[in-house]
């Protein structure tokens, strides 16, 4: 805001931070998914701490809190949720595979303090997001604070993305007009599939919201984040975008669908040039062939589905393939590619088969949980939060197809928190369902009973005292 005080904002992230740990232990153990949900997609402002003892641990250090404090409750850490089961199996899985990979590379064996190690450690912390604020069982007025925090959060993404490209000349297409903003080292793709989730999510609460001045909100942040996602120039942003309002406007907002229409029909006319030249010269229709970006993709690809080949059942081992040095990168930097530039294609071949089926598991745990939090919550605000997960994912499902975008936690840990929202509320509509067929039987009335025990049926969700 450039008020002068850049350098005293590390010390007092620092004393927050501190504060916020010593609450979780000894007060409420939620505190430190309050005091985490601001600094999770802001990575730029993470890094402030880095230069202070423990900084740069802080999201681990912090989630180490929110256990303490649940232990000193006498809460479980593991809440019986539709995703515990097999978020422990993947978490299992995953550092085994970790080891696996060691033997595979001919590497030291991956100690806590190992490079490799550090980067499954950063990426099982977003799987324990959702199981730890699940097992904080937040109030539904919590689950709103949240809800705003993280709109509020959004709101920032955008403003440090356009503070920096506002002044840039979209006139014609140049690498150097990108930029990833307070993404950091997730860098303008990294922006671009936050954007296009958060997008998504925004229109799910928007949908439900009965509060005209709110559902406004929710529908400025979400223009603002179209905005900066179009500068982001980012293809695979786009159809991530796409793909969500076709989603959304099939499970609930029709209007969407009209306007999805008219965009494609009009879009030349609605962006800039540079963004027309970003998704004209994909594919070349005079020559038949692409461009330097997608062609490159395309190798990637064949190449890792090569070494696939030769590991199929278990893979080559979690984080293996950015040290095989596969492919030199012909964009004109130095070194080798060190992803496969298709997140689906990378657990494929350092999980194998086995690997996948677990993923594919996860992925349809959240899919079918946020749907049917969506279809049955008798509570709006609930419903908006299962649609918006399942909004989300759908989104990053096909982000995820251009790179890597899964295993950033700046990108991705706000799906994660809200699969957290949609377990614990998955929980709190069962129990008023169980309340209300408990006073209608105590009244006698059949039919709304035979009603609500319908409703019931087929689900499994845990009750809470």
């Amino acid at each position: 805001m450039h008020l002068g005080l850049e350098g005293v904002v590390p010390y007092i992230e620092f004393l927050a931070f501190v504060a916020a740990f010593v609450l979780s232990v000894f007060w409420r153990s939620i505190v430190g998914i309050f005091f985490l949900l601001p600094l999770l997609p802001l990575q730029t402002i993470r890094y402030r701490l880095n230069a202070l003892p423990l900084g740069g641990s802080v999201v681990g250090i912090m989630l180490l809190g929110v256990v303490l404090g649940l232990l000193r409750a006498g809460q479980p850490i593991f809440p019986r949720s539709p995703w515990t089961k097999v978020l422990v199996i993947y978490i299992i899985f995953t550092f085994g595979s970790l080891w696996f990979g060691s033997l595979y590379l001919g590497f030291p064996l991956p100690f806590p303090g190992d490079s490799r190690f550090e980067v499954w450690q950063d990426y099982i912390e977003m799987p324990s997001l959702l199981l730890l604020t699940a097992a904080c069982a937040p109030s539904r007025s919590q689950m709103r604070a949240i809800v705003l925090i993280m709109c509020i959060t959004i709101l920032a993404v955008n403003y440090s993305s356009w503070s920096i490209v506002s002044g840039r000349d979209f006139s014609t297409y140049s690498d150097d007009l990108r930029d990833g903003g307070s993404m950091g080292y997730a860098g303008p793709n990294g922006l671009a599939a936050f954007e296009a989730q958060a997008i998504a999510f925004l229109a799910a609460l928007a949908a439900f919201e009965g509060r005209s001045l709110l559902r406004l909100a929710y529908y400025c942040i979400a223009g603002f984040s179209i905005v900066c996602l179009m500068y982001s120039l980012s293809r695979g942003g786009y159809v991530a975008l796409l793909a969500a309002c076709l989603f959304l406007g099939l499970a609930k907002q029709r209007i969407l669908l009209v306007l999805l229409v008219a965009l494609l029909l009009t879009w030349t006319d609605l962006v800039p040039m540079a963004v027309q030249q970003r998704i004209s010269t994909t594919y070349d229709e005079q020559t038949g062939s692409l461009d330097n970006s997608a062609e490159t993709r395309l190798s990637l690809w064949e190449n890792a589905m090569q070494v696939f080949d030769s590991n199929v059942v278990f893979g080559t081992g979690f984080n293996t393939y950015a040290y095989m040095h596969l492919n030199k990168r012909t964009d004109g930097g130095e070194g080798y590619y060190e992803d496969t530039h298709n997140f689906f294609i990378k657990v494929l071949v350092e999980t194998g088969i086995a690997g996948l089926v677990i993923f594919i598991w996860v992925l349809g745990r959240t899919a079918l949980s946020g749907y049917r939090l969506f279809r049955t919550a008798r509570d709006p605000f609930f419903a908006s939060v299962g649609l918006g997960l399942v909004g989300w994912l759908v989104s990053a499902l096909v982000a995820n197809m251009f790179g890597d975008r899964w295993s950033f936690l700046q990108v991705n840990s706000y799906m994660w928190i809200l699969g957290g929202l949609v377990s614990h509320a998955l929980v709190l509509e069962e129990n008023q369902r169980a309340v209300s067929l408990s006073k209608l039987a105590a009244e006698g009335n059949e039919t709304a009973t035979s009603n609500i025990a319908r409703d019931c049926r087929g689900t499994n969700y845990p009750k809470i005292a």
